[in-house]
């Protein structure tokens, strides 16, 4: 069975980046702690031989680090859209199932991403819940515009919603452990220690 991963990834720009976070700890912090989370996602990501694809928020960054990467842009939609389009694009393309991950969580695993991969061999949908209410990742073998589509996107029912969005259209999911994003100062945890004063 053909797979793959894709990670969204924001081009880092200071005063655009992590600007919750940046809030409380100044945007060269909040730079550094961006520049960590993305350096964490891929190393987790790179222990895999699957197909990668990192789909960037705005241009394609031209960067040795990603040479193990198909590299794309995100269409310019909501983000249920722009999930839904990179699925739909890697799925066309001779594979049978992906799974999709942002670069907000730092207890990401290789063992959990293996898990997700693994259970898209008997589920519809596999989901990632992070602890503030929405999912850090999401796979599947075919999109249905239910789960992805007319969502209200940064609130703490992103989640909830999609579970019941899978279930009303009789797929099933299997649910990953709930992690948490690092997206305000509160969320750092061992992280702190990128912060300078």
């Amino acid at each position: 069975m053909k797979q793959a991963i894709i990670v969204f990834q924001k081009n880092p720009k200071e005063g655009h980046t992590k600007t919750r976070l940046a809030a409380t700890v100044g945007h060269p912090n909040a730079m550094r702690v961006y520049s960590e989370l993305v350096r964490h996602a891929h190393s987790v990501v790179r222990l895999f031989s699957c197909k990668k694809y990192i789909y960037f928020s705005d241009f394609v960054e031209e960067d040795n680090r990603w040479s193990d990467y198909e590299c794309r842009v995100q269409s310019k939609d909501d983000l249920g859209s722009r999930m839904k389009n990179a699925l739909d694009e890697v799925l066309n393309e001779g594979v049978d199932s992906a799974i999709l991950i942002g670069t907000d969580c730092y207890h990401l695993t290789e063992t959990i991403i293996a898990e997700a991969l693994s259970s898209l061999l008997s589920s519809d949908y596999c989901i990632g819940p992070a602890l503030d209410g929405g999912y850090y990742l999401i796979g599947t073998n075919k999109t249905d515009d239910e789960v992805f589509l007319n969502k209200e996107w940064s609130t703490e029912t992103v989640f909830k919603e999609a579970q019941e969005s899978i279930q009303r259209i009789k797929k099933n999911i299997f649910i990953l452990p709930s992690l948490s994003d690092v997206d305000t100062e509160a969320d750092l945890g061992e992280l702190r220690k990128f912060l300078i004063e």
